[in-house]
């Protein structure tokens, strides 16, 4: 009869378990955090592209912003007071014209070795096995994510609304999205975080936020209808950002192996390069912490840094 009387205590106990779990993996938490994808020389770029990059005045850019193998006749409207200091201007000769302290003419090696690195990022990330697939509407907008990859189909819209990517307090925590061609968000659609580490900003935390196009990416935006976006984007043809647009991350256009591909355009813009990330060998990362970093090789992130201890970045 003793027997008996503790089997409701342990059904109780096992549908409490089950419960749990089932809530864990609702909140989009059931799949080890990866680890951050690796960009190599390309990491200290907000901006680099091959065949472009345009601004209608006046952006903000922190960051560098790099051009190859174009010439730097295609970097328009840009200036160095729209780059915050030390952001400089990367071009393969000196036809940008433009003057300053920021403009780095004749960079050479410079521009060319981050923009294979960005290839080699891209190449990687995009053959990244094992993906979760989001977004079955064609929609990410409502979605709370724990860390993870995930993949999803190209859509009219991509994100309509606010997308959520929920830290669950781990400073460690990666997100890595595959996009099967485009990437297109509404005006007005926001990526946000939820529950970050005390002490740890959008712009830190952005560090671990990565976005695989198969094709190219456009982020609508408009003065009275601001879009917000966070993560790394490298995208294999070009990046259009639209009016007043925020970007915490990175604008990284023609991911392939012709250096000419590729533009970025801005108009009246905030890009704001990810702060405090690791510099991690390029294509690697991706894989479930401690694994090795995924296919490819690369370096794992190893246990999760206490929320109460000065939390470490990588990217």
């Amino acid at each position: 009869m003793k027997l008996r009387s503790t089997h409701p205590a342990r059904a109780a106990l096992v549908g409490g378990i089950v419960l749990a779990a089932s809530l864990f993996v609702a909140g989009g938490s059931a799949s080890a955090s990866p680890t951050p994808v690796g960009l190599g020389t390309a990491t200290n770029f907000a901006i680099l592209a091959g065949a472009g990059a345009s601004d209608v005045p006046t952006s903000s850019i922190t960051g560098d912003l790099g051009l190859s193998t174009t010439t730097g006749a295609a970097i328009t409207g840009f200036t160095c007071s729209q780059m915050v200091p030390p952001s400089k201007i990367f071009e393969v000769d000196n036809g940008f014209g433009g003057s300053g302290t920021c403009v780095v003419p004749n960079a050479g090696t410079q521009v060319t070795v981050p923009r294979g690195d960005q290839l080699a990022a891209f190449t990687h990330t995009s053959n990244l096995p094992g993906a979760t697939p989001v977004g079955s509407s064609g929609d990410l907008a409502g979605l709370s994510l724990g860390a993870g990859l995930y993949s999803f189909a190209s859509g009219s819209t991509d994100n309509s609304g606010t997308l959520t990517l929920d830290a669950h307090g781990d400073p460690n925590s990666v997100w890595i999205f595959q996009a099967s061609s485009s990437l297109i968000t509404s005006a007005g659609s926001t990526v946000q975080f939820a529950n970050l580490p005390a002490g740890v900003s959008t712009d830190q935390m952005a560090c671990n936020v990565f976005w695989t196009v198969q094709s190219s990416a456009t982020l609508t935006s408009a003065a009275l209808n601001p879009t917000t976006f966070v993560g790394t984007i490298m995208a294999l043809a070009d990046i259009s950002v639209g009016s007043t647009a925020t970007v915490h991350g990175r604008l990284l256009a023609g991911s392939q192996a012709d250096q000419s591909k590729g533009a970025v355009t801005l108009i009246m813009d905030t890009v704001t390069r990810p702060s405090g990330c690791n510099t991690l060998p390029a294509g690697t990362g991706g894989g479930p912490a401690g694994s090795g970093g995924g296919s490819g090789g690369g370096s794992g992130a190893g246990p999760a840094t206490p929320v109460a201890s000065p939390p470490k970045f990588t990217g």
